[in-house]
């Protein structure tokens, strides 16, 4: 593949933006117009396929006649010396898979409004004759406006091309998003496949997940799409409007009948958009996402402040010789609910006021009077910045506050000892100790997430977290997911350990005609009319298939998270030639050539037989004969060339 830096006929490379099965995705500059563009370099292994390469000619030249402002605009298709390729429109946005990872799940109108969008566009390419399928969240790229472009067709299907035109080289689709038809089978895919991936996008946009569990195995996640039922986008996200969860449920159906006959029909039966422009859906980190802080975030922020108000109280009161009140940060999650319980506090105002009035009496040199001291009077306990809201209240004063008949944030109280003279002092409220964590997991390299930010890959140590429970999430490629919660204890280290397990390889055989499959000499159960879809751990596996026309076998060596798709097609035929040669190297002719038992004929000699294994013997006089076994299947290397050693005297 080319390097960031070269020039391919007029386009430098700036960066990679994607990889994919097929390809790289490349932001690129046209360097004669100094116009920003994305290339897609199809993968070396592809463009030195001719029939890939004649496919690849025909998509694109359908997919650049697509026009709509929902899906991304292809400029040309280029094939070098090096490459082929073709030039997009370089889109400014994020993926809609990067948004719903950063932020979760999207509002109710931010989902309705892309889920709209994503239909006229794949409405648009099917009135065209093109099916994308492989409709996912990483293929949907989301402007700072919230218009959603649906990119990759390198999966696309022309519906109108030449049956050879239409093989694939790799597995189609992401399993995923696949739907019930494409896993059961290639020649079943069609519209109403895209508008079941559709329904997938729009769930996840609504929800945050998938209905079923994506941390689960190939094969385990294809039997929830063809047998399980999903719970209704309710269930996960209430706010959802009936009538829009009525149409991705049924874009959900397990029978493609069942589902709308089109994505104009979806679109037209969700209900009328209160606007037709698009929700912008602004990402975490942007600059536009300041003005746009959850009520929790605004509250965090809220209370950081009031613990470093709280740190310069005291630190004042400190250098006066007087009692210290410490202010105790509550559990953001409890801070949270409490105040939004509450609702605004009337009395920020006279804690303004009364801030304002302490600043004043320090800069004359004077004790400021709002501290709860010894002998104040109620009236003068009033909170001494706008962080009253989480400030402890003295535990000394008895008289009733006639602020409390007013609706405000409920404050933790800390507890304090009673005091058993009027001599006695508070005690002084510390803060909790912090806490450590030691993150570690085997294999290392696994990312680590806490609260859902990434802090970090294994080996990691956190310090300096507040005491308390923490979600814990470990990634590795082709390993198993782990999630779980862990509790930091203050002034303690906290260790967790894992043993990452792999992903497991999954194996999808057809059998033509059918017959019977084991691997690793276990019999597996299979319908007649459908592949055998089962996972393996990941090594080295033996694959026998037999039936009435004949046998075939492999030995497998399949990877963590490999998918492994085999059709023995036993009513194929195979044709391959056979040689005969001596030892010392010089070609052995007229050599008696017997296949299956059976003389066919003398060497050089071509031989056709069916899709299997076959027992071949080459004999010549004064010779020792050859005899192996050969598995015929397509592609075999021919001619097979047997070595025969003159007999001794």
């Amino acid at each position: 593949m080319p390097d960031i830096g070269d020039v391919l006929d007029g386009y430098r490379l700036d960066a990679v933006i994607g990889r994919g099965g097929m390809g790289t995705v490349y932001r690129a500059t046209d360097v004669a117009l100094e116009k920003t563009v994305a290339l897609k370099v199809i993968a070396p292994h592809l463009a030195g396929d001719d029939t890939f390469v004649r496919r690849f000619r025909e998509e694109a030249k359908a997919l650049a006649r697509l026009d709509a402002d929902g899906i991304v605009d292809v400029y040309a298709l280029r094939e070098t010396k090096g490459a082929l390729f073709f030039v997009m429109e370089h889109v400014e946005g994020p993926s809609l898979q990067t948004v719903l990872q950063r932020r979760g799940p999207l509002e109710p109108a931010q989902a309705l409004s892309l889920l709209r969008q994503v239909l006229a566009a794949v409405g648009h390419a099917h009135t065209s004759g093109v099916l994308h399928r492989d409709l996912k969240p990483s293929n949907i790229l989301v402007n700072a406006d919230g218009q959603a472009v649906i990119t990759d067709f390198g999966l696309a299907k022309i519906l109108a091309s030449d049956a050879d035109l239409t093989a694939t080289h790799d597995q189609l689709g992401t399993v995923a998003y696949m739907s019930p038809e494409q896993v059961k089978g290639l020649e079943n895919v069609n519209e109403a496949s895209d508008l079941f991936a559709m329904g997938l996008v729009a769930y996840e946009a609504f929800t945050g997940q998938l209905p079923f569990d994506r941390s689960e195995s190939d094969f385990v996640i294809q039997r929830a799409i063809t047998e399980a039922s999903f719970p209704p986008p309710s269930a996960y996200a209430p706010a959802i409007p009936p009538g829009v969860e009525q149409v991705v449920l049924s874009l959900l159906s397990k029978d493609p009948a069942d589902r709308p006959p089109d994505a104009r029909m979806a679109l037209h039966r969700l209900p009328d958009p209160e606007t037709d422009k698009a929700v912008p859906i602004v990402e975490p980190g942007s600059p536009a996402s300041d003005a746009l802080l959850s009520v929790s975030q605004w509250i965090g922020l809220a209370a950081t402040f009031a613990i470093i108000l709280g740190g310069t109280y005291a630190g004042v009161r400190a250098t006066l010789g007087l009692p210290i009140f410490s202010v105790s940060p509550p559990a953001p999650s409890d801070t949270a609910r409490e105040t939004v319980a509450a609702g605004p506090a009337p009395q920020q105002d006279a804690a303004s006021q009364s801030s304002e009035r302490a600043d004043t009496d320090t800069a004359r040199g004077q004790e400021p009077d709002t501290a709860p001291i010894e002998g104040d009077s109620k009236d003068n306990q009033q909170p001494t910045s706008e962080a009253s809201e989480t400030t402890p209240i003295d535990s000394t004063s008895t008289d009733p506050d006639p602020r409390d008949s007013q609706p405000t944030a409920r404050v933790t109280e800390q507890p304090t000892a009673e005091p058993t003279s009027s001599d006695d002092k508070p005690t002084e409220s510390q803060p909790p100790a912090q806490g450590m964590l030691f993150v570690r997991s085997d294999p290392e390299g696994a990312s680590v997430r806490v609260r859902g930010a990434q802090v970090g890959s294994t080996p990691v140590t956190l310090d300096d977290l507040e005491p308390g429970s923490y979600e814990l999430a470990l990634r590795l490629q082709n390993y198993r997911p782990i999630e779980t919660t862990i509790t930091v204890q203050e002034r303690d280290t906290t260790v967790v350990t894992r043993d990452l397990s792999s992903r497991p390889a999954v194996v999808q055989l057809r059998v033509v005609p059918s017959g019977k499959i084991r691997i690793d000499g276990t019999l597996r159960p299979a319908d007649s009319d459908e592949p055998l879809v089962d996972s393996l751990s990941p090594g080295a596996h033996r694959i026998e298939v037999s039936s009435a026309l004949g046998r075939w076998e492999t030995q497998l060596q399949v990877e963590a998270g490999e998918r492994y798709e085999q059709t023995v097609d036993f009513t194929q035929r195979v044709e391959v030639a056979v040689t005969a040669r001596t030892s010392a190297g010089p070609p052995l002719p007229n050599a008696t050539v017997q296949v299956d038992s059976e003389t066919v004929g003398y060497t050089p000699q071509r031989i056709t037989r069916r899709v299997g294994q076959h027992t071949i013997r080459v004999e010549k006089e004064g010779h020792a004969p050859v005899e192996r076994t050969v598995q015929f299947e397509p592609g075999m290397e021919t001619p097979l060339v047997f070595e025969l050693s003159p007999r001794s005297e």
